[in-house]
């Protein structure tokens, strides 16, 4: 028998990742968040490959600003955010 995707069993994409570890899916009110700090991410990084350096910094500073809202928004629940301080 082959060994393709449909033979073999269906793996969690966590688990894959970090084994022995699940991960939890992003909550709703921070999802909007995540995905304006990698969206502003990616731009910032093809505006630098075009050496627009002006719009690749504008594109930076919505990311930390997506950023900062999540670790506010961590520390407001009382959670205490991985990583070194600023």
């Amino acid at each position: 028998m082959a060994n393709t995707a449909a033979s073999r069993p269906a793996a969690d994409a966590g688990t894959l990742a970090f084994p022995g570890r699940t991960l939890d899916p992003i909550p709703a009110d921070r999802l909007t968040a995540v995905l304006g700090a990698f969206n502003a991410s990616n731009l910032a990084s093809s505006y630098i490959e075009r050496g627009n350096f002006t719009a690749a910094r504008r594109k930076l500073v919505q990311a930390l600003n997506a950023v900062n809202q999540l670790q506010s928004g961590l520390s407001s629940a009382g959670v205490e955010a991985k990583g070194g301080a600023a």
